[in-house]
């Protein structure tokens, strides 16, 4: 028969024993707690970001078609008015020069809302493609006068589903807008990459480039973040490599 003495020594030993199981279960609960919050997090922020690019993709939609329906069509009228004056002829012929220059002008203004009508429009990047999107976004850039575009294509023709082309093009006309808010580039290079393994596309200024690690411009920065989320959005990973002086490469790789 054990004495006292050890039954309070297995007493303790299964105290201890049964403490230590119930601090392992407590634990065990809080970190399985944790893990469903932090999926529950993630989870909401990504239908937040969902609805937000739905938001902005409607926006878009909306400003596309009144520059159609309306600013369009006030230039077209515009432009009718000034060549009906053409035809009709004018008295003071020093004043044809100028409204030749004035009707050309508006035909530009004309050609230039069209192209960013149809970059705003979400369904007409998902009817062309994203490669053809691109292009004519390329060209709007090159007929500015401002700036030499160049897209290189490797790899064999491959269309994205509906959602993702539409992500990776916002993600092109964001890189697009920091060249030409931002970096003070000539030079524009996007890269179209298609292999058995990765879908990736990269957007290359020549500009004056910055520390990635010293990014502290607020403006700058939410740009780049929009980037980042859509790129998760979709599976993809975002990556962006720069450095004063020697430019910027944006890219977005999709794995297949």
């Amino acid at each position: 028969m054990p004495s006292s003495s050890e039954e309070f020594k297995i007493a303790i030993i299964t105290t201890s024993v049964l403490m230590f199981f119930l601090l392992a279960f407590i634990l065990f609960l809080f970190l399985v707690f944790q893990m469903r919050k932090r999926k529950a997090q993630a989870t909401l922020e990504k239908e937040i970001l969902a609805a937000q690019i739905e938001i902005q993709e409607q926006t878009f939609k909306n400003v596309s078609q009144e520059i159609h329906d309306n600013v369009g069509q006030v230039l077209s009228l515009a432009r009718l008015n000034l060549n009906a004056i053409l035809g009709i002829g004018s008295s003071d012929q020093a004043s044809l020069p100028k409204i030749e220059s004035a009707s050309e002008l508006i035909g530009k203004a004309i050609s230039d809302l069209r192209n960013l009508s149809r970059s705003m429009l979400g369904d007409k990047v998902t009817e062309t493609g994203l490669q053809v999107a691109i292009e004519n976004e390329l060209k709007v850039l090159q007929n500015t006068g401002q700036y030499k575009t160049q897209l290189d294509i490797s790899g064999p023709s491959f269309r994205l589903d509906k959602q993702k082309e539409m992500m990776v093009f916002r993600m092109v006309q964001e890189a697009i807008n920091n060249c030409i808010k931002y970096a003070k580039a000539k030079n524009i290079l996007i890269k179209l990459m298609n292999n058995e393994e990765k879908y990736a596309v990269s957007v290359h200024d020549d500009g004056i480039g910055f520390d990635v690690e010293l990014l502290q411009s607020k403006e700058t920065g939410i740009g780049l973040k929009n980037m980042q989320n859509r790129a998760e959005l979709i599976q993809g990973v975002f990556s962006i490599k720069s450095a004063p002086g020697k430019g910027t490469t944006i890219e977005i790789i999709l794995v297949k």
